[in-house]
């Protein structure tokens, strides 16, 4: 009783007891009270989600100290009731799957604490071999196998054998490790188990492998599965027309699952839907065998029946394919799982849904706007709590007029989100957008292309502002960041609009000016350089002066220790050089002026610690030497020469930088440098190695 809810101290106060009185009573506390013991360890640890108790004991050093209490017990005595059977190492086990369990729980809410950054996190990667997450968890496996390890040496000692609840137990603790190699280890005890294509231990396996979320481990669930399907066929030929197997021989539905899971985890954009094909064959594998097999129907069910898990997963896998007609084989999917009776639910349409943005169509977006209209025709009949459409179901709409570039994209999405917004309002709190939703909206008007796509994406900004500042939810529901600003710098960019990115840049420093320290936005490296693209391809008078001045801004605030709102970098000097480049059609004064601006700047990123020259650093000097300065020019000869010269010195001469050298340098430099070779052979392979060691084609 105490072991089921989990109170420990009641347990251990009467097997102390037992223990005390044994002599006076003769009876013994035997292996199943040391068990039931650890097992109230194990729910009281379960219950409050610890591995460790108040005195800093793990769960598994408990248990490690009952059965070392027993050992010490059954040699000071030799009475048969302190010997360790199989199921005190088994509940041993047990209590290692149990710190594995809530080990990865607290890895996954690391990750999902984890802020993302532009680009994969490398922390997360680091963490996942390196971290003290990944070491502890090695840490458990290693343990728990050396218990397996004594028990399989054990013949001949005090020590029992394993049995299949002993390697069920260790394979589905090492299932949980999304690693190749304990994976493999795992798939190493299969021999060991007597019943062969045991389907608790087979499944245990093939999910080892699917939580690898490889390729590999993809590969190697499948062929398990067909290990399975082939012993359950033998099985099936045996007997008469109405077979009947026992439910822990052969694949069920679990087992499809898993594999279709594996496939789907190894999924990703650039495979043309390979990982996506092969779980569909899976699922089309459960249909016929479903549909064809002498089972009972009760058995059918246990073993082939696919769900709409099984078909929301395959949908999800072509989403994440990025396959051409990704959303074609979503819509035939959705078609075919309601001809066999399986009804889709959020989870299946928000797939199918997710399919149709990244299409990045007009068709695509239409085709899921009619698809969410279809599930809220569906809801408001039916009630179905299930087909109720999401706010990630509105959100992958959203995303799909985002990414579609058409001009009614921006009114179409701002629509969307203000019917969550009602909806959000009128007490579904469940509906509240938040900011990705907004930064959506706002990528979907500046894609839009329409004359006050701008204006309307400002408008978002503006009334997001105004949330965060007064805290009426009227104006919207969500706080800017930095992404919705810099989506719209962008577009100005694009555009070359300067003045527009200008207005924006001091709205975004006005509004930071009067919001709270957690909401304050702070212009970062990509707003400042879109600012400077913006400049650079403008009309503005003093262009590269109001560019070299943006530069300034960033360099400073990494000097005064601003780390977070990034550096200068290398593309943030180019920009600039390449503003001043631009400016060959503005008065004399304005050219001088833009000629010394860009030899300052390349002056500074040679000496910065941070950044250094590349490749477009040199073409874009030696365009400003060419464009801004008289072809006749001796001063132009000379920069010409000493561009030059520097970029040999770093090695990076490339064809580009070769042929712009030879567009701005007068024909006798061109031969005093490169020779009469060179010359009839422009190329950087003619060069010397030196020259050339730092170019990509070199590395």
């Amino acid at each position: 009783m105490w072991a089921n809810i989990g109170d420990a101290n009641k347990a251990e106060m009467i097997l102390d007891r037992m223990l005390e009185t044994s002599s006076v009573t003769n009876v013994f506390p035997n292996s199943y009270c040391f068990s039931g013991l650890m097992k109230a360890h194990i729910q009281s640890f379960r219950k409050r989600k610890l591995t460790y108790s108040h005195d800093g004991e793990s769960l598994s050093d408990k248990c490690n100290e009952i059965l070392n209490r027993m050992n010490e017990l059954y040699d000071q005595t030799s009475q048969n009731e302190y010997k360790a059977n199989t199921v005190i190492y088994n509940t041993l086990l047990n209590a290692y799957a149990e710190e594995m369990n809530v080990l990865l729980q607290k890895k996954s809410n690391k990750y999902t604490l984890m802020k993302p950054t532009y680009g994969e996190s490398a922390l997360q990667r680091v963490l996942k071999k390196n971290g003290t997450m990944y070491n502890a968890q090695k840490q458990i496996v290693s343990k728990a196998v050396g218990v397996v390890k004594r028990m399989e040496d054990g013949n001949g000692t005090n020590i029992p054998n394993p049995d299949v609840y002993t390697y069920c137990t260790i394979i589905s603790l090492l299932a949980k490790c999304e690693d190749l190699e304990i994976a493999a280890m795992a798939h190493s005890y299969l021999p060991k188990v007597d019943k062969k294509c045991d389907t608790p231990t087979y499944n245990a396996v093939i999910s080892a492998w699917a939580n690898t979320g490889t390729l590999e481990g993809a590969m190697r669930a499948t062929e398990l599965l067909e290990d399975m399907e082939r012993a359950f066929e033998e099985e099936c030929t045996k007997g008469d027309s109405k077979v009947s197997i026992p439910n822990n021989f052969g694949p069920n539905s679990v087992t499809y699952f898993t594999v279709i899971s594996a496939w789907v985890k190894c999924c990703h954009i650039g495979d043309n839907g390979f990982a996506a094909e092969k779980a569909e064959s899976v699922l089309n594998k459960m249909v016929t065998k479903y549909e064809s097999s002498i089972l009972s129907e009760k058995e059918r069910i246990y073993r082939f029946k696919p769900n709409v898990i099984a078909y929301s997963s395959v949908i999800d896998c072509w989403s994440k394919s990025g396959s051409g007609d990704a959303a074609n084989h979503a819509k035939r999917l959705l078609q075919s799982m309601k001809a066999v009776g399986v009804d889709p639910n959020v989870y299946s349409y928000t797939s199918a849904l997710t399919a149709f943005a990244r299409s990045k169509s007009y068709e695509g977006a239409l085709e899921a706007s009619a698809l969410l209209q279809e599930m809220k025709e569906l809801y408001k009949e039916t009630g179905d709590e299930a087909i109720k459409p999401a706010a990630v179901t509105y959100f992958a709409v959203i995303d799909a007029w985002a990414r579609c570039e058409s001009e009614e994209a921006g009114d179409r999405s701002e629509a969307l989100i203000k019917e969550m917004e009602e909806q959000y309002r009128a007490g579904d709190h469940d509906m509240r957008p938040d900011v990705k939703f907004y930064a959506r909206v706002i990528a979907a008007h500046v894609k839009s292309a329409n004359h006050d796509s701008d204006k309307k994406a400002r408008s978002v900004i503006r009334n997001m502002e105004k949330f965060c500042l007064t805290g009426d939810e009227s104006y919207a529901l969500a706080k800017p960041n930095i992404v919705c600003y810099n989506t719209v710098i962008s577009s100005f960019a694009r555009r070359r609009d300067a003045i527009g990115a200008f207005q924006l840049l001091n709205q975004m420093d006005q509004f930071t000016s009067r919001a709270a320290e957690e909401d304050k936005v702070i212009a970062d490296e990509h707003s400042l350089n879109g600012v400077i693209y913006a400049i650079s391809r403008s009309t503005l008078q003093g262009r590269a002066k109001k560019a070299l001045k943006i530069l300034e801004r960033l360099d400073n605030s990494h000097i005064n220790g601003d780390w977070k709102h990034g550096k200068p970098s290398t593309k943030s000097f180019n920009l600039v050089i390449a503003t001043c480049s631009h400016s060959f059609k503005c008065s004399d004064q304005e050219k001088e002026r833009a000629l010394t601006i860009a030899f300052d700047v390349f002056s500074r990123l040679r000496a910065s610690p941070i950044s250094e020259p590349d490749r477009y650093t040199y073409i874009s000097m030696l365009k400003t030497c060419g464009k801004l300065l008289p072809a006749d020019s001796q001063h132009r000869k000379n920069l010409v020469e000493t561009i030059f010269r520097c970029c040999c010195d770093d090695g990076l001469v490339d064809d580009s930088v070769l042929a712009n050298f030879l567009l701005a340098a007068p024909q006798e430099l061109v031969t005093a440098v490169l020779g009469d070779n060179v010359i009839a052979n422009p190329s950087a392979a003619m060069l010397p190695p030196a020259w050339t060691q730092c170019t990509s084609e070199n590395n």
